[in-house]
């Protein structure tokens, strides 16, 4: 046979370019016996995927790159021939464990004198997974939109508005399932009125690229209303024509808008009355006082609990609590339709008045005070409470609300100070004495940095001799243009600002140091005002004073007024007993004009009881004062006190004084209140006569 002939007769497995075509190709194969399952050959893709090594192929058949499962099925297709010439589905496994989902095409063929099987395996894993991902996304982006706590939809336009997609949000919100409406259009859920405005909807999203947005008021299918906040937006058409779908989403936000308007009512009405409460105040008052003429004016009515404190101190915050709910329908049942009733905060009122018709703020005002006069019912208890009411009327008074809110403020603070229980008009002069008190406030503040203050020292002196018992310590105030002030001047301003405590401590420093130059048998007083006495630093204050001065605690005698015990006894006699144990004297001073119950005394041992000039300047002429002179003196023994009497201004009352047994004696007969420079010649001059 020629070499021709013999090259022709030569099998494909045989010649070089079969088997470089079988080693390098990218799909796995494989030849293998069909009589013994083993592997002949496999190319390199097959050792790549299967993760097995040409060494482990020539020891393994086809049926151990199987699952048990596979492989009689295998025997079975070898046998019949059934995976040959046609593509068969298998599972195979890797080295690892790993499966396989494959395609083989089997194509018998001789190899090497026998008959043999050729695999040719395409891996179907990575295109099975990628369908199953597909799958497994589409089912979940499915379940996305069911499950969606909002509105999604998809109408087909050219359908009548038939929905091609409807989830069960939509079916929620409007009480039905998506099952009844997928595939139906609009008309047959939604009324003729609704749907209309739904077609306006579309047609402006139709006309835009964009997204268009609306809240609306929708009936649902009970006939209830729903509040929607719906986005609409047209689905591109693929091939680029004109657009059919409209994707639709929307928020059922009934609930929300409920919220905001139940927010809405709380943030402008007062949660304890329900009356309208400052922030609703302050929009109308606003409007109002602008909106204001001469024909048809506005008053505003500023209204306080008088001693509403009191209330909640004794009787408790609910107490308090029921009072003013009570002061709040009292208020409401005065006043008429249109005009406004707010709590401002506490116990502060504020009443606005539309006044129509002849009507009078002063006439509304009367009633308000009469209707708060009768007794409220506190837990069974009746309790009686009064208020005061300051009013300013718009536009006569101001024609803006900051200048009717302070008009009406300034003439409350004057219906105070007229004693409670009243009213009082704005009147000019009230701004004008605000203005001066707060002129006053800044000077007190600039004259206690640059050290304006000044104590003048008043002499005390024993009524049975000419011997000094000491002085006390008033302060005055060497005010740049004024000249000197006195303290009835200021003090009320101070007591009021609270400047007092800080005024307080530096007389009190002021006046240790300079008693601390004198002889040691005298000593210096100093008043104490309730505000001072409130101070929580006032007992530290003392113990500085009289450990930076020098001063022997038993020379300083304090002062305070039966006002303190106005306050919190609770308070206020631990604080005696405190300065007490300082070694401190404690003198109660203007005794007899304040407070009515001595039972004080009983609670605490006064050093000194200072009788009020009141008393001493009718010691001539009036049987009364001299009846409470010597009641006075009767307490002073039986307690132990060294009684004083301030304001002696005669002879006569001096001798008056010293028959009935007072012990100390100030006043202009003795001597005037006098600089610190005069004061310390008067102690020389009174050493050297006792010399």
């Amino acid at each position: 046979m020629s070499s021709a002939s013999t090259a022709s007769a030569r099998l494909p497995w045989q010649t070089d370019d079969f088997r470089l075509l079988f080693q390098t190709h990218p799909s796995p194969m494989w030849i293998y016996d069909p009589l013994t399952y083993r592997f002949l050959i496999v190319n390199d893709a097959a050792v790549d995927l299967y993760g097995y090594s040409r060494r482990a192929y020539e020891q393994m058949t086809v049926l151990d790159i199987r699952p048990a499962s596979e492989r009689q099925r295998m025997v079975d297709a070898v046998a019949r021939r059934s995976d040959v010439d046609r593509a068969e589905r298998w599972t195979h496994l890797k080295a690892d464990g790993t499966v396989l989902d494959v395609f083989t095409y089997g194509r018998e063929l001789p190899f090497e004198g026998r008959q043999a099987i050729l695999a040719i395996v395409q891996d179907q894993t990575e295109v099975n997974a990628a369908r199953q991902q597909v799958t497994e996304t589409q089912t979940f982006l499915d379940s996305i939109i069911e499950n969606l706590p909002l509105a999604v939809f998809v109408k087909d336009i050219e359908q009548d508005g038939r929905y091609v997609l409807y989830n069960a949000a939509c079916g929620n919100i409007l009480g039905t399932t998506s099952e009844e409406i997928a595939g139906g259009s609009e008309r047959t859920v939604f009324s003729e009125r609704q749907m209309t405005q739904f077609r306006k909807q579309d047609e402006r999203a139709l006309a835009t690229s964009g997204t268009v947005s609306f809240e609306e008021t929708v009936e649902d299918c009970s006939g209830g209303k729903r509040i929607l906040r719906t986005a609409k937006r047209v689905i591109p058409a693929c091939n680029g024509g004109r657009p059919r779908y409209i994707l639709g989403i929307s928020q059922d936000v009934t609930a929300e808008r409920e919220t905001e308007a139940r927010l809405v009512v709380m943030a402008m009405h007062d949660a304890l009355t329900g009356l309208a409460n400052r922030a609703y105040f302050s929009d109308y008052i606003r409007s109002a006082a602008l909106a204001a003429t001469k024909d048809a004016p506005v008053a505003l009515l500023y209204l306080d609990i008088d001693h509403f404190k009191s209330i909640n101190d004794s009787k408790g915050h609910a107490a308090g609590d029921a009072l003013l709910c009570q002061v709040g329908d009292r208020l409401l049942s005065i006043v008429r339709q249109g005009d406004l009733v707010a709590r401002l905060g506490g116990d502060e009122f504020a009443v606005v008045l539309q006044l129509t018709d002849g009507r009078s703020a002063e006439d509304v005002a009367e009633r308000l005070l009469a209707a708060l006069r009768v007794p409220f019912d506190l837990d069974g208890a009746a309790e009686h409470v009064t208020c005061s009411i300051g009013i300013a009327r718009a536009p006569e008074h101001s024609a803006d609300d900051d200048g009717l809110m302070r008009d009406a403020d300034l003439a409350l603070y004057a219906a105070k100070e007229g004693g409670r229980s009243t009213f009082r008009i704005y009147r000019p002069e009230m701004r004008r004495e605000a203005e001066r008190r707060h002129d006053m406030k800044l000077a007190l503040h600039h004259a206690l940095e640059e050290g304006q203050f000044e104590l003048y020292y008043q002499p005390i002196y024993r009524i049975d001799g000419p011997d000094l018992a000491g002085f006390e310590a008033l302060i005055r105030w060497n005010h740049p243009e004024r000249g000197l002030v006195g303290p009835i001047d200021f003090i009320p301003v101070a007591e009021e600002t609270g400047l007092i405590v800080p005024i307080g401590e530096w007389a009190l420093n002021e006046a240790c140091r300079t008693a601390a130059r004198w002889p040691a048998h005298l000593r210096v007083a100093v008043n104490l005002s309730v505000s001072q006495f409130r101070d929580a630093g006032l007992l530290d204050a003392m113990r500085r004073a009289i450990d930076d001065s020098g001063l022997a605690p038993e020379r300083l005698e304090i002062e305070i007024t039966e006002s303190v015990f106005l306050t919190d006894v609770a308070h206020s006699l631990p604080l005696l007993r405190a300065m007490k144990a300082l070694g401190l004297r404690i003198a109660i001073d203007d005794f007899g004009t304040g407070y009515s119950s001595l039972s004080y005394l009983r609670s605490f041992a006064f050093d000194k009881i200072k009788l009020d000039r009141s008393f001493v300047s009718g010691i001539e002429t009036d049987a009364g004062s001299l009846a409470i002179i010597r009641a006075v003196v009767g307490i002073g023994s039986g307690f132990n006190a060294t009684t004083l009497a301030e304001g002696v201004e005669t002879e006569e009352q001096l001798r008056a004084l010293r028959r009935e047994g007072f012990a100390e004696v100030q006043g202009y007969l003795l001597g005037r209140p006098r600089p610190v420079g005069d004061t310390e010649a008067l102690i020389a001059a009174t050493d050297a006569l006792a010399a």
